[in-house]
């Protein structure tokens, strides 16, 4: 076992026949830790997004850049002063450099192995979709409010997608300006009802999300509320008892002390859910390959 023992985990495993053949992902900024864009450089966080966006557009380079010097601005409020300066096509441009990768990550591989119903992920990066290109599985990502393809695993992505960038926001575009959220919370909310009404009957796994996003976190909220019935579970790595009281509490979701990897090379290690070829063990020899990072 790579994570420390963790009820909640057992809770999962001892459900999993329960469970596994309606699972809904939904995944987060955690979802990504670790991997590197095509640059070689690792993808950002919201700070530090909002750290090297400034320091790139906004700040004065005849002097040394603080990110003190911007306080409490938000990544969203910050992106919205840089478009005003730079426009919309040249903050794409960068945002679509920074999130560029070549390679999932071992976690991506996995992941279409869990078999789940859909993937959901407010993340722009591709990894989910590179991942899925190593499987048999095929994938339809949607970034709005259509119906998916038939006899393919829908990809939700409602912040948008390096592969629709050059879209309007709610169609693929990129959800970065505390104005383009503002369009998502008016325009786009029947959307994300849409797609995240099916979790009611299904086990949702929630990977490396902080529920800090007020347009997708408050449906989650409300709709947890109305189907509380089948356990969820989120996976972060913290051991806090109390942020996994307030979890249970608040969201009725249950928390797993886990990091994505070690979730799934954890659940694999219980349940034998991976093929050979792609188990945690095969993790050397995938990079060896080429196949991921």
């Amino acid at each position: 076992m790579l994570g420390a023992p963790d009820d909640n985990f057992e809770e999962f495993v001892s459900n999993w026949d329960l469970f596994k053949d309606r699972i809904v992902v939904f995944l987060g900024a955690g979802a990504s830790v670790g991997a590197k864009n095509s640059s070689g450089e690792w993808l950002p966080n919201a700070y530090e997004l909002r750290n090297r966006l400034w320091e790139h557009f906004k700040h004065d380079k005849s002097k040394p850049f603080d990110p003190a010097e911007l306080k409490l601005m938000s990544l969203e409020h910050a992106a919205s002063i840089i478009e005003a300066k730079i426009g919309r096509d040249e903050l794409a441009r960068y945002l679509s450099s920074a999130f560029k990768c070549e390679k999932p990550l071992w976690s991506h591989i996995a992941l279409p192995h869990l078999s789940p119903r859909s993937v959901f992920t407010t993340n722009y990066d591709e990894l989910v979709e590179l991942g899925y290109k190593q499987h048999d599985a095929l994938y339809d990502v949607i970034c709005d409010d259509r119906m998916p393809t038939s006899g393919r695993v829908p990809l939700y992505k409602p912040h948008g997608s390096l592969s629709h960038s050059n879209q309007l926001v709610g169609h693929g575009g990129l959800v970065i300006t505390q104005f383009d959220y503002f369009d998502m919370i008016s325009k786009y909310r029947n959307m994300l009802k849409k797609t995240i009404t099916g979790f009611g009957q299904t086990c949702v796994v929630v990977i490396g999300y902080s529920f800090g996003d007020m347009d997708i976190g408050s449906e989650l909220y409300e709709l947890r509320r109305q189907n509380a019935g089948t356990p969820w579970y989120t996976i972060f790595p913290r051991a806090d008892p109390l942020v996994r009281r307030m979890y249970t509490n608040r969201l009725k979701i249950e928390q797993i002390n886990r990091t994505f990897e070690d979730f799934l090379a954890d659940l694999d290690d219980r349940v034998n859910f991976l093929p050979a070829h792609a188990k945690y063990l095969m993790k050397d020899q995938l990079q060896r390959e080429g196949r991921i990072q």
